[in-house]
């Protein structure tokens, strides 16, 4: 579900003629996945500005300029931040009057087009807007810090439960410019774990992210690749820019097994969240500084075989995943559903809350990662149900669990 759009009939055509005038809008403009930045400091930027909104067609124009700038300032004199409104308005006036200093202030900052919703939005020059946007991340993140973490570079493989962590990671502040690895579009089935609406089905995962990633910061740099193949992973991990770290949430075993591979020969370290139910997995392999540690710290002997050849079928894939995961790691009414995919249910189930939590985890290992704090190589198990359920730490469940352990692990063995 969802890697590709399961009706290819275009509708449109059928449409009155009330509605076929509003569908009527260029291919390119619907589908671009890049805004168009104005700086306009730079020259012609007016006449550019102008094409645009005569091209445009009900555009809708965003200036919220003064404001922005506004709290900008505020931030800088943190005294006035929770002052009184009046004084807060009068102690900045002569700061706004020497912004301005005589140029209108459409001349000022950057116009944003964003051909997916028709909107063009005044923001604050690059520089200011960051600044602006991570103001209340001091000093968890210091100043310094927080330009390393805007140039540390992430790809992110698969855009199901990694689009929690790409969004998380553009919400904190880090990786301007990232990469987006993922061809498959959006199902219905996606809602309950993408943070996004019914409006998206069938389109791209990766555009979708992309465009909000954008709509965060318009002076993000993104990436978009389809797949991840033998023929391209070196080209994801190094063109048009090279990655300091990649994210891999992808469902191809063989494809993860290649993703690792490259990592090690180019001493870049990996990150895997598992969503388990109510449990968060954390998977650290730090091929920066261990570039001949084994691939998922060995769990797998010879996994890396499948470089040379594919998993013939589901079953096979079945068999890696759940010895890559280990059952012990998961709550038992995850086990319980293994045992019924195919028959009652359609693939693993999971829950949106968890993958909001995935993206949290892996913002703070990349943060740290990034910042030079040491997060050794391993794995990291985070049960809410372990920590908050009173049941889940009596002996009747974990006996029950243990025993369930043992009934999964005995039917991957028969498989």
């Amino acid at each position: 579900m969802g890697h590709k759009k399961l009706v290819k009939i275009d509708r449109s055509r059928t449409y009155p003629d009330f509605l076929k005038r509003s569908f009527d809008r260029t291919v390119s403009e619907r589908y671009s996945n890049h805004p168009i930045v104005i700086r306009m400091d730079k020259p012609k930027s007016a006449d550019q500005l102008e094409k645009i909104i005569k091209k445009g067609t009900n555009l809708e124009i965003i200036d919220n300029y003064d404001e922005q700038y506004a709290e900008l300032l505020l931030s800088r004199y943190a005294h006035l931040y929770r002052a009184k409104y009046q004084v807060q308005t009068e102690s900045i006036k002569k700061h706004l009057e020497a912004h301005y200093n005589g140029v209108e202030p459409w001349r000022l900052g950057s116009w944003v087009y964003y051909p997916w919703n028709n909107s063009i939005v005044h923001v604050l020059a690059q520089k200011e807007f960051e600044e602006l946007r991570t103001v209340r991340n001091k000093d968890l993140i210091t100043v310094s810090e927080q330009k390393k973490l805007l140039d540390f570079s992430v790809a992110s493989f698969g855009m199901s439960v990694g689009s929690a962590g790409a969004l998380a990671l553009g919400i904190t502040g880090i990786s301007r410019r990232s990469k987006l690895i993922d061809g498959a579009v959006i199902s219905g089935s996606n809602l309950n774990r993408i943070m996004t609406g019914i409006a998206s089905v069938g389109k791209g995962k990766a555009d979708i992210i992309g465009r909000q990633l954008y709509e965060m910061n318009p002076y993000s740099e993104i990436s978009y690749f389809d797949k991840a193949k033998v023929d391209n992973i070196n080209e994801i991990f190094n063109k048009p820019w090279s990655v300091d770290l990649v994210i891999d949430e992808i469902d191809s075993i063989d494809m993860k097994v290649r993703i690792r591979h490259e990592a090690k020969k180019q001493k870049i370290p990996v990150l895997m969240a598992t969503e388990l139910g109510d449990t968060v997995m954390l998977d650290v392999e730090r091929y920066d500084l261990e570039p001949e540690r084994e691939l998922f710290h060995g769990i797998v002997p010879g996994i890396e075989k499948l470089l040379d050849s594919k998993l013939e079928n589901y079953r096979e894939w079945t068999k890696h995943a759940v010895r890559i995961i280990d059952p012990k790691n998961m709550p038992l009414k995850m086990q319980k559903s293994l045992l019924k995919i195919g028959s009652t249910i359609v693939t693993h189930p999971q829950l949106g809350s968890t993958v909001m939590i995935t993206g949290g985890v892996l913002a703070f290992a990349v943060k740290n990662i990034a910042l030079g704090n040491l997060i050794k190589s391993g794995r990291y198990v985070i049960s809410l149900e372990d920590r908050i359920l009173a049941d889940h730490k009596t002996r009747n469940y974990k006996r029950k669990h243990k025993k369930h352990t043992k009934v999964i692990l005995s039917s991957i063995d028969s498989m």
